[in-house]
């Protein structure tokens, strides 16, 4: 007990010793080549409460971090030596040839700031090759009696398992299917990543999924854990999975393009036999990159007036809670659109609104559901309204427009007429005239009519006429000036609001941080799709709204053709473009807190330029 007693004793005063040095390394190879990966490793022997990459010039980073920890405690006479190390891994990958510098990363622990070492890296245009020598991965319990084993003692300082070019170039394939190769433009069509194997995989190292360039895309839910299946391909048979499905509809007609996917992976393979534990088993690399897929897609029919790019089968359905109402009071009007087909391409609906009605930006909700099938589900944008005058009011219908795949022909759909009426309430007329925003109507109220004063009135002559003063001309030519300069900025105004494409351009920026503030809430709550969606509506809505672009024609060369008519440099409008692939890139693939971030920082910035150059 007494001995039990000492060894707890030396055990807290050696573990409260332990907390007075921090100490952080990093390392890295010191060699790579252009296109190679590379893990670099910081360490530390405390946890921080965050870490931080430096700058990493010639690089960019693909991974991380990845955390691992490790004790150990041990005795040697009486003194106890307790050590506790934390490792932080980033997967970095060259990108130019040159010698360069990563900056020492930065991590904070119990409040202090502490900054690891600088690491110098060189860049080649070869690949670095690892070496192939390594021990085999079985162990003969004879060999120290026998003395002849068959690892010799430079074997068994080689590290196990390390991956080894033994696979062959058709044992691993990846393929991007279609499921359509001829449709037409707003068609949907489902693209399948499908991952063939004739060996046994250990794992998926890295995946890259296609570029769709040019389509609208939703990702479909696949399986968590990969469903396997027998098939056979060009002789072969495979073991098949599929990786991720994705419903696409192109935005322009012509031959469009899938890029390439790739995939890494380790295999496990057969390196030897063993006389008597059979066979023994090494890991190999493999890698496969699928083709590119060519889509046909055929142009529709002459557009009609009011279509926008909707493709399916549509309903509008419109729902308003009163029909009678009091000067003042708000209404609501919901328009609803459903059915299946590309509701990306569905502009909001236009309600004609009377100049005695004040209008508000509608407030949208869908509930939309991507399967297999397609897209379907609907889309309702609220109206709110205000009328400012009674009588009874006609706003007209709604319609949509867009084309029947099935019919191969455009048809309209249109609710009921909005009507609405206005009843008056008392003192509505004074109501009306200060809160009507629209017009210049000026209503009479009948307590501005005085009766007669029939008293005396106190009158003198004056010594001269008013009308022969030089101050009643002044005021008379100041007032006549005053009504023209009213009456020029007043129809100004109006010829503004007519010209919605000029209200459209104004404010792009402004729709724009709403966007971004809304993927900044997402970004806060760490979802990440919604945060990708904010951000890719925000630079294509910018985009649309700022030149004019409808959102038919809304691709990526015709944002640039635009930007070089606006004279922006060419340099921020390749930058614009390279960050929605970015984006677009990033919705389909998990990334960190930091590098959601950085596209928000990025996206804020670009947009700013971009205000500034077009002005």
């Amino acid at each position: 007990m007494r001995k039990f007693l000492l060894i707890i004793s030396i055990l807290l005063v050696s573990l409260a010793s332990f907390a007075d040095g921090v100490t952080f390394t990093g390392k890295a190879p010191s060699v790579v080549g252009v296109g190679q990966r590379m893990q670099v490793q910081y360490t530390l022997n405390e946890k921080p409460s965050s870490i931080q990459l430096g700058n990493i010039p010639g690089f960019k980073m693909v991974g991380g971090p990845s955390q691992s920890s490790s004790s150990s405690v041990s005795i040697v006479n009486g003194s106890m030596t307790s050590t506790n190390t934390y490792t932080y891994t980033y997967t970095l990958e060259a990108v130019s040839e040159g010698n360069y510098t990563l900056e020492g990363a930065t991590a904070v622990v119990k409040g202090t700031k502490y900054t690891s070492n600088s690491i110098s890296v060189t860049v080649q245009k070869e690949a670095v090759q690892q070496q192939q020598q390594r021990q085999s991965s079985y162990f003969d319990p004879f060999e120290e009696f026998f003395g002849s084993g068959s690892r010799s003692s430079s074997q068994q300082q080689q590290p196990q398992n390390q991956p080894k070019s033994s696979v062959a170039s058709d044992d691993v394939l990846i393929r991007t299917i279609a499921s359509k190769s001829n449709l037409a433009k707003g068609e949907a069509a489902i693209v399948t990543i499908k991952l063939y194997t004739a060996i046994d995989l250990m794992s998926i190292e890295d995946f890259t999924p296609p570029k769709f360039n040019n389509f609208y895309v939703e990702e479909l839910e696949t399986d968590t854990n990969l469903k396997w299946s027998r098939e056979t391909l060009n002789g072969k048979t495979y073991n098949t999975a599929i990786l991720k499905k994705y419903l696409v509809f192109p935005r322009v007609a012509g031959r469009v393009e899938i890029d390439q996917a790739n995939i890494k992976c380790m295999a496990r393979v057969v390196s030897g036999r063993h006389p008597f534990w059979g066979y023994t088993y090494d890991n190999a690399p493999a890698s496969s990159t699928a083709p590119a897929v060519t889509l046909n897609v055929s142009a529709l029919p002459s557009e009609p007036v009011g279509f926008s790019g909707a493709v399916g089968r549509f309903n509008i359905s419109l729902s308003k809670p009163n029909d009678t109402i009091s000067v003042n009071e708000a209404v609501t009007c919901k328009i609803t659109i459903s059915g299946s087909g590309n509701f990306s391409n569905i502009e909001a609906p236009k309600i004609s609104c009377p100049k005695e009605f004040e209008q508000y930006e509608p407030v949208v909700t869908s509930k939309l559901n991507a399967t297999e099938s397609g897209m379907s589900g609907s889309k309702t944008w609220e109206f709110t309204l205000v009328p400012r005058y009674g009588g009874t009011f006609n706003l007209g219908e709604v319609s949509l427009v867009y084309y029947d795949l099935a019919s191969k022909s455009y048809k309209t759909v249109s609710t009921e007429p909005i009507i609405i009426n206005v009843r008056k309430g008392s003192g509505d007329a004074a109501a009306s005239s200060i809160y009507n925003m629209q017009t210049g109507v000026e209503v009479i109220n009948p307590e501005d009519v005085r009766y007669i004063h029939k008293g005396n009135l106190h009158l003198a002559m004056a010594y001269s006429p008013l009308m022969l003063s030089g101050l009643y001309w002044c005021i008379i030519i100041g007032l006549l000036v005053l009504f023209v300069v009213l009456v020029v900025v007043m129809r100004k105004n109006i010829k503004k609001r007519q010209d919605v494409e000029l209200m459209k351009r104004q404010k792009a920026n402004k729709i724009s941080r709403k966007r971004l503030k809304s993927a900044r809430k997402f970004m806060q709550a760490n979802d990440h799709t919604g945060f990708y969606k904010e951000i890719i509506t925000a630079l294509w809505g910018y985009a649309g709204d700022k030149l004019s672009i409808p959102t038919s024609q809304l691709t990526k060369d015709n944002v640039k053709q635009a930007f070089a008519e606006h004279n922006v440099d060419e340099e921020l409008s390749q930058h614009f473009v390279d960050l929605i692939d970015k984006c677009e890139f990033a919705h389909f693939v998990s990334s960190a807190s930091n590098e959601m971030q950085a596209i928000y920082d990025e996206t804020t910035k670009i947009i700013e330029q971009l205000e500034e150059n077009m002005r």
